[in-house]
C-alpha cells in the first residue's frame, strides 16, 4: 500500500512538473513575441489567423494597453473604496449611446481593471479560437500593474482574478449588440493537484471580448502614466482618450462616469478638482479643467505621440 501510495504520488508530481514546464515554456514564448513586436521585429502571423481578426486582441507594443471604447465610457469599474456591493442584473452607467447590464461583484478601478487590461494585453495577436489561454507568474502580474511582488499581493490578485471570472456583462451599443452575457474572464487555473497555490497562473479569454475591439472601437492608454493615476484621474484619462473631439460633460455625469458615492456633488467636486490637478501634471492631454458652469473639458494635443498619449482613439 506505501509503495502504490508512493508510485502515485511520483505521478502526480511529474505530471505538475510537466504543467508547470509546459507553462513556463508558453510564457516565454510568448513573452519573447511580445518583446520582438515592441523592438518594431517582424513577428509570424500565419494565415488562418490572419483571417479570423475579428477572434484576436490587438497587438500593442509594451507601452500601451488597449481599452473599448464602451469600457472608457462607462461605470464598471468603479472609483469605490469600503464593502463592495453584489449586483444582479442591474444597469450599469454610460456616457452616451448604449445601455449595459452587469452580474456579479462589484469592480474596482484602483485593481480589477488594472487586472483586468493586463490580461487583454497578454492575449494580444492570439487566435483566440484555437488559443484563449495566457499564462503568467504572480510575480510577473504584480509587477506589470505596478505592485510589489509579495504574499498580501499575490492574495489581492487571485481576488481580483476570481472576481472578474464570476462576473456576467452584456453590452448593447452601436458596435456591440448581440445580446451575450460574457464573463470578462474564463476559467482561471491557480491551484495545484494538492490544492496549494501554484507557481503560475492560466486565465482563460472569452474569444467574444475580441467583438468588442472590432473596426478599431478601442483606446490605446499610456500604461507608465495610466496604472499609476487615481481612479476618479484614470476615468477622465478614458474619457478624454476615447474621443477624437472630447466635447465638454457635466460634472454629474463624471460623478456617474465614476460610480462614486460622494455623500454630495459638492464634495465630488473637490475630489475631482485633485484628480484634474494630477492629470494635467503628466501631460498626456493639452488641459483639462473645469469650469464655473460645472462642465469638464478636455484640450487633446495636436499630436498625441509627441505628449505620452501615445494612441489613438475613436469618436
Amino acid at each position: 500500500m506505501e509503495a502504490q501510495k508512493k508510485v502515485q504520488g511520483q505521478a502526480a508530481s511529474d505530471e505538475r512538473t510537466a504543467l508547470e514546464t509546459k507553462r513556463s515554456k508558453k510564457l516565454d514564448d510568448q513573452l519573447d513575441w511580445l518583446r520582438d513586436r515592441a523592438q518594431g521585429k517582424t513577428v509570424a502571423v500565419s494565415k488562418p489567423e490572419q483571417l479570423q481578426l475579428e477572434f484576436a486582441l490587438p497587438w500593442l507594443p509594451e507601452v500601451l494597453r488597449a481599452s473599448p471604447n464602451e469600457m472608457c465610457r462607462m461605470a464598471l469599474f468603479t472609483a469605490q473604496r469600503g464593502p463592495r456591493r453584489q449586483y444582479l442584473d442591474e444597469a450599469v452607467f454610460i456616457a452616451g449611446e448604449g445601455e449595459a447590464t452587469y452580474t456579479g461583484t462589484e469592480l474596482r478601478a484602483e485593481n480589477d481593471e488594472l487586472v483586468w487590461l493586463q490580461c487583454l494585453f497578454l492575449a494580444g495577436g492570439q487566435n483566440l479560437t484555437k488559443d484563449n489561454w495566457i499564462t503568467f507568474t504572480p510575480s510577473q502580474m504584480c509587477q506589470a500593474i505596478g505592485w510589489t511582488p509579495s504574499g498580501p499581493n499575490y492574495k489581492l490578485l487571485r481576488e481580483c482574478l476570481l472576481r472578474l471570472k464570476a462576473t456576467a456583462l452584456v453590452l448593447q451599443t452601436r458596435n456591440v449588440n448581440d445580446g451575450s452575457a460574457l464573463s470578462l474572464i474564463g476559467d482561471f487555473k491557480w491551484k495545484t493537484p494538492e490544492g496549494r497555490p501554484d507557481k503560475i497562473y492560466a486565465v482563460e479569454i472569452p474569444p467574444k471580448i475580441a467583438q468588442w475591439f472590432g473596426a478599431n472601437n478601442f483606446t490605446r492608454l499610456n500604461w507608465h502614466t495610466y496604472r499609476k493615476l487615481s481612479p476618479i484621474a484614470r476615468r477622465l484619462y478614458d474619457w478624454g482618450a476615447s474621443h477624437k473631439n472630447p466635447f465638454a460633460i457635466r460634472i454629474e455625469t463624471v460623478y456617474k462616469l465614476c460610480g462614486s458615492k460622494a455623500a454630495s456633488i459638492e464634495n465630488f467636486r473637490k475630489i475631482l478638482l485633485r484628480a484634474i490637478k494630477e492629470l494635467n501634471e503628466t501631460g498626456v492631454f493639452k488641459k483639462v479643467w473645469l469650469d464655473k458652469r460645472g462642465l469638464l473639458h478636455i484640450e487633446r494635443h495636436d499630436d498625441p505621440s509627441n505628449h505620452g498619449q501615445l494612441g489613438e482613439d475613436r469618436p
